[in-house]
């Protein structure tokens, strides 16, 4: 019987997890150095990454039924529009507070398991008003270093942080019923590793993306070299290395742990921001995040 490429993972799950998450913390700032558009960078993501995924799900050697491939590729057309919505709140939130607002998917998660039957712990209803406060500060609608008034001036580290976190938390959702799907079919079948899926899941976000790709034009950066090196790099390092690691390790933890370990990434991405772009959020801003991350703290809290 052949060995999970990523064994290490499902025995150390916490380890793997903030492995993968430092590993996807990069995502935004090499997609920024790329220059390409949300689309082009979404399917240089699945495409480059489809070849070593398909190599290592054959290493598993596992066969997954019908369905579980169907819903894999289901799941990677929502990955594919999560990482539009993401890559579009890039530029309009700057690189690091873009990856802070999808990590509202916790709630995302738990909203779906409720409608699923699952029981809602009161501490997860009593972080969600700390997530929204978190939230509209990320947005700059209230500013307790303004006077609680907008401001008018460019924030450094976007463009446009309101409608940033519009499409911050349209990537939440998406990422999140990818979540479900994955978790699902992780945990209904023995007969599906975390390449075989990854595999599949590409399929989907490959042939949403070139669809949106086409339809606006262009399938390449608009400066091939270095702007497809970075996005190759990208596509390793977060589709190859990254979410592998995540993806085998998540069944072995409870949703809300894993999704707090995730928060690794972020913190990993600010220091990018500031070295790499200079992109410095306001104190208003920086203090939403941290709001934001308490509340999920609260809601995964034992």
């Amino acid at each position: 019987m052949r060995s999970a490429p990523l064994a290490f993972a499902t025995r150390h799950p916490r380890l793997g997890a903030a492995l993968g998450a430092i590993a996807i913390s990069q995502s935004s700032p090499l997609a920024k150095l790329s220059g390409g558009s949300p689309a082009v960078v979404t399917l240089f993501r699945g495409t480059v990454a489809l070849p070593f995924l398909a190599l290592l799900a054959r290493r598993e050697g596992h066969a997954p039924a019908q369905r579980d491939r169907l819903l894999a590729i289901a799941a990677g057309g929502l990955f594919a529009l999560d990482l539009q919505c993401f890559h579009i709140s890039i530029p309009l939130l700057g690189v690091a507070l873009a990856t802070v607002v999808p990590n509202a998917q916790v709630f995302i998660v738990g909203l779906f398991a409720a409608f699923a039957g699952e029981r809602t712990p009161g501490r997860a209803i009593v972080a969600i008003p700390f997530a929204l406060l978190g939230l509209v500060m990320l947005a700059r609608i209230v500013d307790p270093f303004s006077g609680g008034a907008v401001s008018t001036e460019i924030v450094s580290a976007g463009s446009d942080p309101a409608l940033g976190v519009l499409w911050g938390i349209g990537a939440a959702t998406f990422y999140g019923l990818y979540l479900v799907i994955t978790r699902r079919i992780s945990t209904a079948s023995s007969a599906v590793g975390p390449f075989t899926m990854l595999r599949d899941s590409a399929l989907g976000t490959i042939a949403v993306s070139l669809l949106i790709a086409a339809v606006g034009g262009s399938l390449l950066p608009p400066q091939i070299w270095p702007g497809v090196g970075w996005l190759v790099l990208l596509a390793l390092m977060s589709q190859v290395l990254g979410y592998p690691l995540i993806n085998a390790s998540i069944p072995h933890l409870p949703s809300v742990v894993g999704s707090v370990l995730l928060f690794v990434q972020p913190q990993m991405t600010l220091v990018a921001g500031v070295v790499i772009f200079g992109e410095i959020p306001t104190p208003g801003q920086l203090l939403g995040a941290l709001i934001l991350f308490a509340g999920v703290l609260v809601a995964a809290r034992k």
